[in-house]
């Protein structure tokens, strides 16, 4: 059932506001007697019984009085307050009959509200004991009144009426009560399925990739999520702004809709970035609100590339696996052939070719293999300067270059990256053999390595620049693009892979323009 702020039942909070009514009655019943009693309007009062009915009657008063706080307080137990004031009613209005007229007096028949009201605040198994406790004191008064000659036989019809009434009220209200607890029950459930039928279907409508609005009957937004907010580009667009606010175009489109009552498929740049998209638009189930359904095309093509060159990846990887196996045989075959001595410089030039196209054909293929089956990043702390020197000399070793011709200008201050030292290993090292190779022909080669880190963004950078001719600006934007290279001698996959690990790892790769020369930037992530 649905808990209150306070951790209590809605049917709990109901029955004490129930009680709370049924005291305010109690209150009522009793001013009205004292009133009707200070008229003189109670037929049949003794002389001698005047001040023990009238103190009677403030007693109940002053009784009723002081279960104001506990009931509306909560200060005694629920089915305690319920019984009490059945017990005192009864108790008391039966002496005020028996200090009056009797049955005459009417007083007997308050008995029958309570009897209802605690029946219905407790419909167990006491709303026959109610019924019983009544009849029973009806009963005792008429047997009092027989032995003081009050009363004739006919007091007992009248008081078996009153029985009879006093059980069927209380059976009836118990009945009633429980049906109604039952309904209450039942639609506090389906309240509460209700509200977690909302909460599923707002998240689910909040995860989903395409843009969803609740647009009203005069054009105002009612609900959206952040799905057509990014597709709208509009990032501050809340519910209760006009249709005309995310855009015109929509706007329009959502108008053709009321008027033809068919969507028109929306295809155009609408939002501020130029970005396309296309709607769907269908009527709501009140039949004055719409559902319109965004799509972003610019995004439905990235999907539709992704998968295509996902096809590629895989169709290109088994190609590659073919092509190996005859590719040794032929290399293999051309290293045999170039050590006969039966060969003439001609021939021997020739084999060279085969032997030099051979490796630089495997090259490729173990390319595209590692493209392929590249396991993800195991990244750790990585203290760039130590680990990037150890890189250095490394590379100055296999290659014979001194400090001058590969410098690496870090700041003193020791800093952290987090990347997978294999994969970034690979990155720098194809960084610098690009440097080394296109590095300026008619000069010393010059290479530098030089980085920062900006705390505020949680990044690091390395930045790699030789002393080139640099790069064409025809070409600058086919750098990254797989199996492009201006060197017939090259597979074109360096720079590709390069930046598809840097992204691996969380960090990216860029080509910086400088006036002479080029210069790659690398940026990772810093360590916690």
């Amino acid at each position: 059932m649905e808990i209150n702020r306070r951790g209590r039942h809605r049917s709990e909070r109901d029955s004490w506001r129930s009680l709370q009514l049924f005291l305010i009655y109690r209150l009522g019943v009793s001013g009205v007697i004292l009133a009707l009693h200070r008229y003189e309007m109670i037929p049949g009062i003794p002389a001698g019984a005047e001040p023990l009915f009238l103190a009677a009657a403030a007693a109940l008063l002053g009784v009723n009085l002081l279960l104001l706080p506990f009931t509306f307080r909560r200060w005694a137990p629920f089915r305690m307050l319920v019984i009490g004031m059945m017990a005192v009613d009864v108790v008391a209005l039966t002496l005020l009959m028996h200090l009056s007229s009797g049955l005459e007096s009417g007083l007997g028949l308050m008995i029958l509200p309570s009897i209802a009201g605690a029946s219905l605040l407790l419909p167990g198994n006491l709303a026959p004991a109610f019924a019983a406790l009544g009849t029973l004191v009806v009963f005792s008064e008429i047997g009092l009144g027989f032995l003081a000659g009050r009363y004739s036989t006919s007091a007992l019809t009248l008081g078996g009426i009153q029985g009879a009434l006093f059980f069927a009220v209380s059976i009836l209200a118990a009945r009633l009560a429980r049906r109604a607890q039952a309904s209450e029950t039942l639609a506090a459930q389906r309240g509460q399925d209700l509200a977690q039928l909302a909460q599923l279907n707002s998240f689910i409508v909040e995860q989903m990739d395409q843009g969803v609005l609740l647009v009203n009957a005069r054009g105002r937004i009612q609900s959206l999520n952040d799905a057509a907010r990014k597709i709208l580009d509009k990032p501050d667009l809340a519910a209760g702004k006009m249709l005309a606010s995310a855009s015109m175009a929509l706007k329009n489109a959502w108008d053709q809709w009321r008027e033809a009552g068919t969507p028109p498929e929306l295809r155009g740049a609408t939002s501020d970035d130029g970005a396309e998209f296309e709607t769907r638009i269908i009527q709501a189930g009140d039949g004055e609100s719409a559902l319109i359904f965004l799509h972003s095309v610019s995004e439905r093509s990235r999907r539709v590339q992704e998968i295509k060159l996902a096809a590629l990846g895989r169709l290109t990887a088994s190609i590659a696996h073919e092509i190996r196996n005859p590719l040794g045989a032929i290399s293999h075959a051309a290293q045999l052939l170039s050590e006969s001595k039966a060969l003439d410089s001609a021939d021997q030039r020739l084999v060279q070719i085969v032997v030099n196209n051979s490796q630089r054909m495997n090259r490729t293929v173990e390319n595209v293999l590692n493209l392929s089956r590249r396991e993800g990043a195991h990244p750790r702390s990585l203290a760039l300067r130590d680990w990037l020197g150890d890189v250095v000399d490394e590379f100055r070793e296999r290659f014979r270059l001194d400090a001058g011709q590969l410098q690496l200008a870090l700041p003193d201050e020791q800093y952290q990256c987090h990347a997978d030292p294999e994969q970034l290993h690979q990155v720098i090292w194809n960084l610098l053999s690009n440097a080394r190779t296109h590095a300026d022909p008619d000069g010393e080669l010059a290479i530098r390595i030089s980085g920062g880190w900006s705390r505020e963004d949680s990044v690091a950078w390395l930045d790699i620049a030789d002393n080139g001719q640099g790069i064409d600006d025809d070409v600058e934007n086919q750098l990254f693009e797989p199996f492009f290279t201006t060197d017939s001698g090259n597979t074109g996959l360096g720079l590709y892979l390069a930046r598809e690990l840097c992204e691996n790892n969380g960090g990216s790769l860029e080509y910086i323009r400088e006036e002479q020369g080029a210069r790659f930037r690398i940026k990772l992530p810093l360590a916690a």
